[in-house]
Parts: structure tokens; C-alpha cells; sequence
């Protein structure tokens, strides 16, 4: 080799072993790094399994084995792994880590540019935004759903990802059809958060059966049978006792907003039931009944949940 002027040549074997030092020190960096990222996941796995074991513990928790088809609604795979019921009579169901943080995140990516106003076709019930996903693009997440359903993957819906910012709702709604003349209907509700939320973004359930005795009372808290309010053909909302009339009959300010007259048979007891959003975890109920049911007949014009 020349030496350039003032310096002395520096050998070819000598570059190539500094080379081969420099690579190995940043491998044996790069190998220490990935092994503390490792690590430190690995300790942050209990208290994260802690986290989601405390967000379940306040749900009540109701053995599966008490779950049983009644042949008037969906019967569901009981052994699907994350299944917890919390409530019965209606049946509503948890399922943990339905999505991974990876696919819900990749679905709010997917939506993000597809967002659309609900606000439209709702009449501003709901103001939130939403977006349908092909269904050749959630073909692995509804072989899941199908397996969790019990039914062909045929039978789901396309994929909807709905998107609430501060202040907006959804107002108190059923998610049957009414005036189904061929009992077609939605009769299962399956849904996932998509992130965690600090504060809001509850779904609460306005309409449980309850025990409690009725006083009959005006500002008491009630809801209406379907069999007994036949107003606009959707029954069961809450509502509050305005009056209470000579004849046993009752008024009652019903918070969707209609105010009905009906026999004290037709109003009974509630209670409600909030669910807090936790990224990954899914939400299912049966809002219809089965089409070979005889109540999907009877209640065919007229909501019951």
C-alpha cells in the first residue's frame, strides 16, 4: 500500500479485523437489546394478565355449565376459549382477547381512511362514524367469530368498524328488524373494542329483567312489555311512571321519548348492566329469536329483549 503524506499505510488484514470487530460488537449489542426487550416483556406479562383478570372480576361471572340452548335462540360454542357469561336471562357473554392488539389495531388502520357519518341514515340516533371491511379481508377474524357463533361463515355480516370521538353516542336501541315477514333477523350481537378508553365509551344494557318488586308508584323506574305496548311496534324501553290512574292503568314516560298508557301487567322491573371498553375484548347477546322459534312469530311487529 502507499502511504499517504504524514500518515503511515494501514494494513488490509488490520481494516478487515477492526470490520469483523465492529460487526460483531454491534451484533452482540443488538442480540443484548433484543434479549432486554424480551425480559422486560416477560415481566410486564403477569401484571398485564393481572389487569385484564381485574377488568373481568367486576363482571358478575356465571358458570357455563348453566348455559344451556333453549331452542329459541342461538346456541353458541360454550367452550370457546375466553368465554365468561356475566348475565342470564338474557344471556350476555364476555370473550377475552377475542383480537389481538396487532388486529385491532390493524382494523383502525384499515377503517381510518373509509370513515363515514351514521348520522344520516339514523336521523342523528347515533353520531358516530363507521366504515364496512371487505369480507375477503377479515376471512381469519370471521372463521372466529363462526366458530365462537356456531354458524357458516356465510351467515355473518361484513365486518363494521364504528368510530366514537368525545360526546357521541348511540342512543337506546334494539338490533332486531322489526316487520321481518320472513323472520329473517339478527339473532346474535358479537362485538369488539378496539382500544381501551380512560374514561366513556360504556355500553350499557338499559332493559334486565329484574326481582324487584314493583310499587306502582309515579317516578318509579319501569319498562314496558312488548306484549302490553303496541305504540310503534318496539316494546321493553325504560321509562319512568308519570301517573298512576283509577282503573289500575299507568302512563309512563318511556326514555326514547313516547309517553303509552298500559295495565300494570304490562310493566315490570329492570335493571342495567355496563360493560367498559377493553382493547380486544368482545361482547355477545341474542337481540332476535330464532326463525324456527314460535316467539320469532309472535313477535314478529314487535321488539322483545
Amino acid at each position: 500500500l502507499e502511504a499517504s503524506e504524514g500518515s503511515a499505510a494501514v494494513p488490509a488484514w488490520l481494516l478487515n479485523r477492526q470490520h469483523a470487530k465492529a460487526i460483531g460488537e454491534a451484533s452482540r449489542k443488538k442480540a443484548a437489546e433484543a434479549a432486554a426487550e424480551r425480559e422486560s416483556t416477560r415481566r410486564k406479562a403477569p401484571a398485564s394478565k393481572l389487569e385484564k383478570e381485574a377488568t373481568l372480576s367486576q363482571y358478575p361471572s356465571i358458570p357455563l355449565s348453566e348455559y344451556a340452548s333453549d331452542g329459541d335462540h342461538l346456541a353458541i360454542n360454550a367452550d370457546f376459549p375466553g368465554l365468561r357469561a356475566i348475565h342470564r336471562d338474557p344471556w350476555i357473554f364476555l370473550v377475552s382477547d377475542l383480537l389481538s392488539r396487532a388486529e385491532c389495531e390493524e382494523l383502525m388502520v384499515k377503517a381510518g381512511p373509509h370513515f363515514q357519518s351514521s348520522g344520516g341514515y339514523s336521523n342523528n340516533f347515533r353520531t358516530s362514524c363507521e366504515c364496512r371491511v371487505a369480507r375477503h379481508e377479515t376471512q381469519r377474524l370471521h372463521a372466529r367469530y363462526a366458530k365462537l357463533l356456531n354458524v357458516p361463515v356465510g351467515s355473518l355480516e361484513a365486518a363494521k368498524v364504528s368510530r366514537y370521538r368525545r360526546d357521541e353516542f348511540f342512543r337506546n336501541h334494539v338490533d332486531v328488524l322489526s316487520g321481518t315477514d320472513f323472520l329473517e333477523n339478527r339473532i346474535a350481537t358479537l362485538f369488539v373494542y378496539l382500544n381501551d378508553c380512560e374514561a366513556g365509551g360504556e355500553t350499557r344494557f338499559l332493559s334486565l329483567p329484574s326481582q324487584r318488586s314493583l310499587e306502582y308508584a309515579v317516578g318509579e323506574k319501569v319498562c314496558c312489555l312488548s306484549t302490553g305496548r303496541d305504540v310503534d311496534g318496539e316494546g321493553d324501553y325504560p321509562g319512568v311512571i308519570r301517573a298512576v290512574l283509577e282503573d289500575g292503568s299507568v302512563d309512563v314516560d318511556f326514555d326514547d321519548g313516547d309517553v303509552a298508557r298500559v295495565p300494570r301487567s304490562a310493566v315490570r322491573a329492570y335493571e342495567t348492566l355496563e360493560v367498559k371498553p377493553a382493547q380486544g375484548m368482545g361482547v355477545l347477546f341474542f337481540p332476535g329469536y330464532l326463525p324456527s322459534s314460535p316467539k320469532a312469530m309472535r313477535f314478529r311487529n314487535q321488539l322483545d329483549r
